[in-house]
């Protein structure tokens, strides 16, 4: 960037050398002079590629009234203009001479006539011709004669940092004061992005006026914003008073959520039929400084004035300029929810949540495509109760996934800009258990928190993309919600033989028919893996076999290494190693004994409990320190 800043002066030099001697020159030894001011920088977020700078002001004292004359005026950026084009061609962004609509200093003090706003109608065609709008009037310091309102172009040819004004009527002011102010534009700061350290990333402006000496301007260059991230997003429980951590919460194939709502999401509320506060979750959108949400427009912008701040999505509008300064949308808040399991529903509110982390603010959710544009009709009041306890309630609707991913999202309709605001919205899931049909999928859910709409493609970031305005890019760091596991208990018996007159028993139950909830219980077979060689040295002739039907809750099966047992097990004689049986429902529990000779006739023998491989979420093998324990 650095560099790119050194090459303003020569872009400004090339400007003056190229530029047509057909122009009037003022005459030579006057005392013309104006000043560039920008004012006090705005802050624009580093997620956008159409953030509205900081207006460009230009201030002239002097010269001779009785010789005017035309000039070109060029305006670069450090990063791309990404002001909107015009079906004429012409660019959003805006040169204003004397401030429009705004009453100037009569000569010889007091109050004035308000500056006309007479419009262009074109880039360059007839702009000295505004005699019929912009009258002479006795008593007035206003500019007359001309248009006051100029819309920019686009140069072909020229990059996408460039906006220039052609053949702009310039009045020198005498003993008075001219303006010349530049708005509406709109600038791709994700193209900068933010700063690494403590000097915040600059926006940067310089103009220069053509042909050279007829416009000296003092302080060309101009910083017109600081760049700063945005968007603060989190995962939060339903109660916003924490996150779900770094994995989420867990839930199992085998075990439905919130039955009712996956079979019929009419009516009623989550959770509900086996479902738990656990089943709901909180997303909060927060501003990373007061200004990054905003509205589409603010009551009284239709018609707007010089020099003030509306603290919206939408620049300087007029009824007079159709098209210009206006936002397709206000900022929107997008979670993109991805990798979610087949057969798994899911629902967000429909507003934000009252709680801890809400303001005054109002965000609600609308319909949009897949990018978060478009749409905007405002769904029903909502379809499910999402309940995290009588205080926290919100009334929600069903979001659309599609392969795995699908968007809600949330438009500002008002933000207090003297505060950082926070949003909150809940999200809850449901589906019905059907393990054996592998229903629903096995997976880790995710949530990404985005400014929307947002886009990937490279046009995003230029002005003739034709996407909607504002724009942000898209972020690709998600928050775990949470994972559905097969319902699966590894046992480990560390030492089985059926060698050298031993012989090994082992017995597994199926202990998830318990007091404790009755949604426990679950069925499922059981596959035995053998690791360990025969007598003679050879590898074991049987590595794996499993049981010909499910062991149901409150069952056991039994089987001796040296002949098999129940459920089809035919054991695997001669073996000597260790065993690991998956058995597909939770809450297995395992005991062997080894003997001297049969069952019944042993004079030793000695038992043991399997060890239970399975982490606290029946999700984490080994490695977690709540592996291999013993519990229920």
């Amino acid at each position: 960037m650095v560099a790119f800043r050194k090459s303003f002066p020569v872009l400004a030099v090339f400007a003056l050398m190229g530029a047509a001697s057909a122009f009037a020159q003022t005459n030579a030894g006057n005392s013309l002079q104006c000043t560039a001011n920008a004012g006090v920088p705005p802050a624009v977020r580093a997620e956008g590629y159409t953030e509205l700078t900081g207006d460009l002001v230009v201030t002239c004292t002097g010269g001779d009234p009785a010789q005017p004359f035309n000039a070109n005026f060029q305006l670069f950026l450090n990063t791309n203009i990404t002001s909107r084009l015009l079906a004429d061609g012409t660019s959003e962004a805006l040169l204003m001479i004397d401030e429009p609509g705004l009453a100037r200093t009569a000569v010889g003090g007091g109050p004035g006539t308000p500056t006309p706003f007479c419009v262009s109608p074109g880039p360059s065609s007839n702009n000295t011709m505004g005699v019929a709008c912009n009258p002479a009037t006795a008593g007035v310091t206003n500019q007359v004669g001309t248009y006051t309102v100029f819309k920019g172009a686009r140069q072909i040819g020229s990059p996408e940092n460039i906006v220039v004004w052609q053949g702009i009527p310039v009045v020198p002011p005498g003993s008075n004061t001219r303006t010349f102010r530049i708005t509406n534009v709109r600038a791709n700061a994700a193209g900068l992005g933010s700063s690494q350290t403590l000097i915040p990333t600059q926006v940067v402006a310089y103009i220069s006026v053509s042909p050279s000496g007829t416009l000296p301007i003092d302080n060309p260059q101009q910083t017109v914003g600081f760049v700063q991230q945005g968007l603060i997003f989190d995962t939060r429980n339903c109660g916003d008073t924490g996150g779900p951590g770094s994995g989420g919460t867990t839930a199992f194939q085998c075990r439905s959520v919130n039955e009712s709502r996956f079979n019929d999401a009419s009516g009623g509320g989550l959770p509900s039929n086996g479902g738990s506060v656990d089943t709901i979750f909180g997303l909060r959108f927060r501003e990373a400084f007061q200004t990054a949400f905003k509205p589409r427009i603010m009551p009284g912008q239709e018609e707007s004035i010089p020099n003030v701040v509306y603290n919206s999505e939408s620049g300087f509008v007029h009824t007079g300029l159709a098209g210009v300064g206006t936002a397709d949308t206000g900022t929107r808040l997008a979670a993109r929810f991805v990798n979610i399991p087949a057969n798994v529903r899911l629902f967000v509110s429909t507003t934000q949540v009252t709680g801890p982390s809400s303001t005054s603010a109002a965000a609600n959710l609308v319909s949009t495509d897949p990018s978060g544009a478009g749409g905007g009709t405002f769904p029903p009041s909502g379809t499910v109760t999402l309940n995290c306890s009588s205080s926290i309630t919100s009334a929600a609707s069903e979001v659309s996934i599609v392969n795995g991913t699908g968007v809600a999202v949330w438009e500002v309709t008002a933000a207090d800009q003297s505060n950082n605001e926070s949003f909150f919205f809940q999200v809850g899931y449901a589906y019905k258990a059907n393990a054996s049909q592998g229903q629903p999928a096995l997976g880790q859910a995710q949530v990404i928190g985005n400014l929307a709409p947002f886009y990937t493609t490279a046009n995003a970031g230029t002005a003739g993309s034709g996407l909607n305005i504002p724009r942000f890019t898209g972020r690709t760091e998600a928050n775990n919600l949470f994972k559905i596991n097969s319902c699966q208990t590894n046992l480990l018996f560390p030492y089985v033989t059926n060698q050298a007159g031993f012989d090994t028993g082992i017995a597994i139950s199926n202990t998830s028919q318990d007091p404790f909830s009755a949604a426990n219980a679950n069925n499922g077979t059981c596959n035995i893996n053998y690791y360990g060689i025969l007598a003679n040295g050879n590898p074991p002739t049987t590595t794996k076999e499993t049981t010909d039907r499910d062991v149901k809750a409150g069952e056991t099966l039994t089987f001796i290494l040296s002949g098999g047992g129940s459920y089809g097990l035919k054991g695997n004689p001669n073996f000597q190693g260790y065993i690991i049986a998956q058995c597909n429902f939770l809450y297995a529990h395992g005991f062997a004994f080894v003997t001297d000779g049969p069952i019944g006739q042993a004079k030793v023998a000695e038992g043991y409990l399997a060890l239970v491989l399975d982490g606290a979420d029946a999700g984490n093998l080994r490695g977690s320190t709540f592996g291999e324990v013993r519990g229920h």
